[in-house]
């Protein structure tokens, strides 16, 4: 079992938003089906359920990726499209020796003879180490996260989702793909035994998106929703000035009905 992951379409060349990256190892591999039920307490019984809320699938991945030649089928690994991963490489060439003739005829002379020729030690011939890809591929996947994408048009950074999709494959056989994922977490591991290789910890969640659509009210429809709406009340304009409000004058046997008068006709 081993896994890619993919984004982008692949079809422009030097695309910074497209691309594929294998896995070299991977150590775990969990998939996480999950969905909540309403519950409603009711007097004297159980909770009651009226509705299920089905939550996104949630995929994590811990995987290596590595400078070493710990797989050496990469070069079999593909899309199905024709498209091959990042860090695609060829299998190293085994290490070969090489020694001249007079070599060989030295251990066949005497020695009297044999010191007279040159000595000539073996070559061995050994393939070229591999490049150091993996701060390449972590800058890639911490892109992968960011969200935001540079538009050339308006010169500035728009909020972007990348959407990635998981292979799975048998082999160099392609078995699965899963789509419409967003990566959620990603966590680098570095210890004294990592070496020149990544060590991370991916979670995926699978979405689905819901887009807008402008469409025509159909006539029957406009017809009788026509002039539901209320129209507008012309109240005109209000006056919102303070005033003090005059208490009617006290004496001993209760208010003055003369002087409430005389307020009331001020006011």
């Amino acid at each position: 079992m081993s896994f890619a992951i993919k984004w982008g379409d692949n079809t422009t060349e030097n695309d910074p938003y497209s691309g594929m990256l294998y896995f070299d190892a991977v150590t775990v591999y969990t998939q996480s089906y999950t969905g909540q039920v309403s519950k409603h307490p009711v007097d004297g019984g159980s909770p009651i359920t009226d509705h299920f809320i089905k939550q996104n699938p949630v995929f994590t991945i811990s995987g290596v990726f590595s400078t070493d030649d710990i797989s050496t089928g990469t070069t079999l690994i593909s899309d199905g499209q024709g498209n091959f991963p990042y860090n695609t490489r060829e299998a190293p060439e085994p290490v070969t020796v090489t020694s001249t003739d007079l070599t060989v005829l030295g251990k066949l002379l005497p020695d009297s003879l044999g010191q007279f020729l040159p000595e000539l030690s073996p070559t061995a011939f050994i393939d070229l180490a591999q490049t150091d890809l993996t701060e390449q591929i972590r800058e890639q996947l911490i892109q992968r996260l960011e969200g935001i994408k540079y538009n050339e048009k308006t010169q500035q950074f728009d909020s972007f989702i990348q959407l990635v999709e998981l292979y799975e494959f048998t082999g160099s056989l392609l078995k699965k793909i899963i789509p419409r994922l967003v990566i959620t977490n990603l966590v680098f591991r570095e210890d004294a035994n990592s070496g020149n290789a990544l060590y991370c910890d991916m979670t995926f969640e699978q979405v689905t998106f819901a887009y807008l659509k402008k469409t025509t009210i159909p006539k029957d429809v406009a017809s009788s929703v026509k002039g539901k709406s209320g129209s507008k009340e012309n109240k005109g304009k209000q006056d919102s000035t303070k005033k003090d409000v005059l208490s009617p004058p006290i004496n001993e046997k209760g208010p003055d009905k003369d002087k409430m008068g005389d307020i009331a006709e001020e006011l």
